[in-house]
């Protein structure tokens, strides 16, 4: 062998093992790299679960401060012992959800609970004003220091989160090229993965918004309903107030200032179905007692209660049996009437008929209707218009409860807007298929409008 065949079999040698030297440092120095980008990946959502779980407990705080408002409004000594109950469980089991929310963020919240529960305890010892007390004095302020420490640690692991990411984004490209340049076939797996861990990055942040609207809105509930609870309150109390100052000297004033007891009481009522509704469909507890249910008897009631509201009601319904609860379908009605009494125009009616095995009610007024931009989500909890919520005297909850009513007696309910008219329809389905008379008077005595004309003013 010629010394020239053996120095070009030497550079040959030396190139191949700088050569494998080279691949092989890219290789190892790619694996760093995706390493330290799987590992920052990982921490990010490590950081991101803090967040969301964090966002979690803040929800389940204003959840249980709202129950034990709750709470502390129906345990007083003037209301039914069994709606007190009820209310004090449900804010029980509140401050149990609330409890374990804490622990998966490690904040011990002995005080906030702690006060909570002690409310929950004087209010079922019947001590309703020693429970208020409480509250205001106490436990306000331990629910909002642990508000604070809540929003504390979850804008720490929002702020982590974003840094994170950051750093995170810089590694993959480096990663990124560095594996191309080396190791084709590597960087499809890497790209690959990049892919997924950045859809599970929009995925995480997705989940945060949605918590933090979540959060929003129970935020703005609890504001709205100290609001709207407040103003029955005041009205019925002063006009209480009067007629213990006036007594029935002035017949008048007195029936008057009766009627105005008795609309803010309407109102009042309908808020604590609707927060009640609504707090035993989150539990899975809101039952219903179907059975055979005359219709027009329960579109005829609540007509009756609500011709105090304003504009008369025109009623065209025609008799028939549906499957259905009673008191729900007539808690239903008064959400769908009411709306249409104080957000529609002045001509309000109501018609009703059989239709292809269903019961059909329309409840149609000549009103503005709905924002279109908030149509799409009008039957979700804590949609407002503005700062309003779309029912007045529902805090929020008032469609939202009436989808959930309806479809837990096997019915729908829809939202039409056509030739300048707001209708909601809702379909029950028949107990029996009625039989309709052809003839035209027939026809029009089974179709006869029942027209109620207001006697008031709210």
């Amino acid at each position: 062998m010629t010394e020239e065949s053996r120095e070009t079999r030497s550079t040959t040698g030396r190139a191949v093992i700088a050569g494998a030297a080279v691949a092989l440092a890219g290789l190892l120095a790619s694996l760093a790299l995706v390493y330290t980008n799987a590992t920052g990946v990982t921490d990010a959502a490590e950081r991101a679960r803090v967040q969301q779980s964090a966002e979690s407990a803040l929800g389940a705080t204003a959840a249980a401060r709202n129950a034990l408002g709750q709470a502390l409004l129906l345990g007083a000594p003037a209301n039914d012992p069994a709606i007190a109950d009820a209310a004090i469980e449900e804010a029980s089991l509140v401050l149990d959800a609330l409890e374990q929310r804490l622990a998966e963020v490690a904040v011990v919240a002995s005080t906030a609970v702690d006060q909570g529960r002690q409310v929950l305890a004087l209010l079922s010892a019947g001590d309703a004003e020693a429970a208020g007390a409480l509250a205001v004095d106490q436990a306000t302020a331990a629910f909002e220091a642990l508000t604070n420490d809540l929003v504390g640690i979850r804008d720490a692991a929002g702020q982590s989160l974003a840094d994170a990411a950051a750093e995170a984004g810089t590694v993959a490209t480096a990663a990124r090229f560095m594996v191309a340049f080396f190791v084709p076939a590597i960087a499809v797996v890497v790209s690959f993965t990049a892919m997924r861990r950045r859809r599970r990055r929009e995925q995480l942040a997705a989940a945060l918004a949605r918590e933090r609207e979540l959060s929003r809105s129970k935020d703005q509930l609890i504001a709205n309903l100290s609001h709207e609870l407040r103003t029955p309150l005041t009205g019925i109390y002063t006009s209480a107030l009067a007629i213990e100052e006036i007594g029935y000297a002035d017949p008048e004033t007195a029936l008057e200032l009766n009627g105005m007891i008795v609309d803010q009481s309407a109102d009042l009522n309908r808020m604590v179905e609707d927060l009640l509704a609504s707090a035993q469909a989150d539990a899975g507890r809101l039952m219903f007692d179907l059975g055979p249910c005359p219709a027009v008897d329960q579109i005829q009631s609540v007509a009756r209660e609500m011709e105090r509201l304003g504009p008369p009601i025109t009623i065209r319904a025609r008799k028939a049996t549906v499957i259905a609860d009673a008191g729900r379908l007539r808690q239903l009605l008064r959400n769908l009437i009411s709306n249409a009494i104080r957000h529609g125009g002045p001509n309000v009616s109501l018609a009703a008929r059989s239709h292809a095995g269903e019961y059909v009610i329309w409840i149609e007024d000549d009103g503005p209707g709905i924002p279109p931009e908030i149509e799409e989500r009008l039957f979700e909890r804590f949609i407002h218009e503005g700062d309003r919520p779309l029912i007045t005297g529902s805090v929020g909850l008032g469609l939202a409860i009436s989808k959930v009513l309806i479809e837990g007696m096997n019915g729908t309910i829809e939202y039409q807007r056509t030739n300048g008219r707001t209708a909601f329809k809702i379909r029950l389905p028949l107990a029996t298929t009625p039989t309709l008379h052809h003839g035209p008077k027939a026809a029009v005595a089974e179709a006869a409008p029942v027209a109620i004309e207001s006697v008031g003013t709210p």
